[in-house]
């Protein structure tokens, strides 16, 4: 009997070993995180901010626009990485106009500076026809496709004539660069996850969700099994 404990204490000792050094390490880094400033270290890697859900963002829409990244998030629309206005509708698409932006929802154009600046909304109230499906350039011209036939202005966009065109270059949708992903993972999500938080999850066995919790409590049983072990063989070889 005895030495079958003497197995089981070893077992449960080498078991729960690893477990022990780590909340050793963390405890006491997390002991001294004001001094290591862990609460002002941010750590950046793509697995670990995938594994925060903090990995990545999805826009509902992305167009390129000569030098210009159009992106929408829900009713944000951002230029490269900056928000600059709302649109209660889905993007569609865009265009440069003589450095004026114009994007295209389903029912107006919003207008844009180069810089991303908010001009102005135009609407069926402007002469805008209704039922916008897509919008692209012939020729430098503004082109519109509606449910009804496809729309032709100037730059003004005060006037549109139904027309016929062939080679329509179409906006459409593109990739989000890397470039412009990155400082919008950063304009959600901020500069990434603190040491802090990282080494605070892992002490107390969150950076595994519920599973890591259960984990953590099944080496204190051993742990308190472990002890409990160690007194009883203790005693037997006092006696």
């Amino acid at each position: 009997m005895n030495r079958r404990m003497r197995s089981l204490h070893r077992s449960m000792g080498a078991a729960i070993a690893l477990f022990v050094m780590l909340l050793s390490i963390t405890g006491i880094l997390l002991n001294h995180s004001s001094d290591l400033k862990l609460d002002k270290h941010y750590l950046t890697w793509p697995w670990l901010l995938s594994h925060y859900g903090v990995g990545d963002v999805k826009a509902d829409a992305v167009f390129l626009l000569e030098q210009s990244v159009i992106s929408q998030f829900g009713t944000e629309i951002f230029v490269n990485a900056k928000p600059v206005t709302n649109a209660q509708r889905p993007l569609l698409g865009g265009v440069v106009l003589d450095e004026v932006i114009v994007l295209a929802t389903d029912d107006v154009l919003i207008l844009l500076t180069a810089d991303g600046e908010f001009i102005e909304r135009m609407g069926a109230a402007a002469g805008v026809p209704p039922m916008i499906q897509n919008i692209g350039l012939f020729h430098g011209a503004p082109v519109i496709q509606t449910r009804e036939g496809m729309w032709r202005s100037d730059f003004m966009l005060d006037k549109w004539e139904l027309t016929s065109l062939q080679g329509v270059g179409w906006s459409l949708p593109s990739p989000m660069p890397e470039s412009i992903r990155n400082e919008l993972v950063k304009y959600f999500h901020g500069e990434g996850v603190t040491a802090e938080h990282v080494l605070l999850d892992v002490h107390n066995g969150r950076i595994l969700g519920s599973i890591g919790v259960w984990l953590l409590d099944l080496v204190g049983i051993l742990l308190t099994v472990l002890s409990l072990t160690g007194i009883w063989m203790w005693l037997r070889r006092i006696r």
